[in-house]
């Protein structure tokens, strides 16, 4: 028979086991994907003390949501303590009020799901949801590479382009939480058509299904190269060992957007700028123009002090923000 939940939940990072004690608090995050859900306990200070990855294998809301509390209630089991509330990050827009998922575009059926009250319901904790990328800005300001910094924005480089944006310790959502679509700033006048129909997106230009299809066009071109285009990963791995075509392919890609993310610093000057997703294993082929741009289009006083690094927290960001995410609303409201 199969286990509850995918792998029985590991822990991580416990202290508490060596000192004979539990913690006293525990927040639980768990990530929705496309294929998977991924889960974290975490304590108040953010330590790690269990996570968990499930393939998803029906992707019905009411499926999922049992899913996921499966899920937290075994991590719960695992980290002991108290739980004292569970976020979500889902992708799609979401309406924050009322803790809907209004449409998540990768899981059919999935329009205005009342996912805080289905999981919520089900372990009896409070719950809270967040846009995926979000969440992920969230977990790298929180414990990872933004560590320490005020002003935060993620760029998430995958099969598009999405972000987060991390003023003071919080989310920005903007005017109707829509904020943090960082791929689709028009980058390009009248350029490539964008997945969202417009035309000129960074996602356009820098996301790995453009960088797959433009490296291709190249090599049906008659261009040498000892990768064959399979996807993105095998294209930033040639471009790291120095292949020529697969560097030039790369470098254009950190090129346009770099011009994204100088329009973005000129905008709210942050502190940092975090580059994950799969794209960002490219290292210096992108980062370099990434950096080339923001040198030659950021204003010279919010260049100052400005880092451009790689996300730090892999594919544990999503879940380890979403927990963050719950302890900073519930721990809030509750002051």
């Amino acid at each position: 028979m199969e286990p509850l939940v995918g792998r029985a939940a590991r822990a991580y990072n416990r202290p508490f086991a060596e000192e004979g004690t539990v913690p006293r608090d525990v927040w639980i995050g768990l990530d929705l994907g496309g294929t998977a859900v991924k889960a974290a306990a975490v304590d108040p200070r953010g330590r790690l003390l269990a996570w968990d990855e499930v393939v998803l294998e029906d992707r019905a809301p009411k499926a999922v949501a049992s899913l996921m509390s499966r899920m937290a209630k075994s991590l719960h089991g695992s980290a002991g303590g108290r739980l004292r509330g569970i976020g979500v990050g889902t992708p799609g827009p979401i309406d924050f009020e009322r803790g809907v998922v209004t449409i998540a575009p990768n899981l059919p059926g999935w329009r205005n799901v009342p996912l805080a009250r289905m999981v919520g319901s089900l372990v009896h904790a409070r719950t809270v949801i967040e846009n995926d990328a979000n969440a992920a800005a969230y977990g790298e300001s929180w414990l990872g590479a933004g560590r320490g910094c005020r002003s935060v924005v993620l760029y998430t480089l995958g099969t598009g382009i999405g972000g987060g944006i991390v003023l003071d310790g919080r989310v920005w959502h903007g005017q109707n939480g829509g904020a943090g679509e960082l791929g689709h700033v028009p980058v390009v006048p009248n350029g490539r058509t964008c997945s969202c129909g417009a035309r000129g997106c960074v996602e356009a230009y820098a996301s790995a299904k453009s960088v797959t299809k433009r490296f291709r066009s190249l090599l049906a071109r008659r261009r040498r190269s000892r990768a064959t285009g399979r996807d993105a990963r095998e294209i930033c791995d040639a471009a790291r060992r120095g292949d020529p075509l697969a560097r030039e392919v790369i470098e254009e890609a950190g090129r346009f957007l770099g011009l994204g993310v100088a329009g973005m610093v000129n905008a709210i000057n942050p502190e940092i700028v975090i580059l994950g997703g799969g794209m960002s294993a490219a290292g210096e082929p992108l980062f370099g123009p990434v950096r080339a741009a923001v040198r030659a289009h950021v204003l010279a006083p919010l260049r100052k002090g400005l880092r451009v690094v790689r996300a730090r927290l892999g594919n544990q960001a999503g879940a380890i923000g979403a927990a963050g995410c719950a302890l900073t609303a519930f721990e809030t409201s509750a002051s």
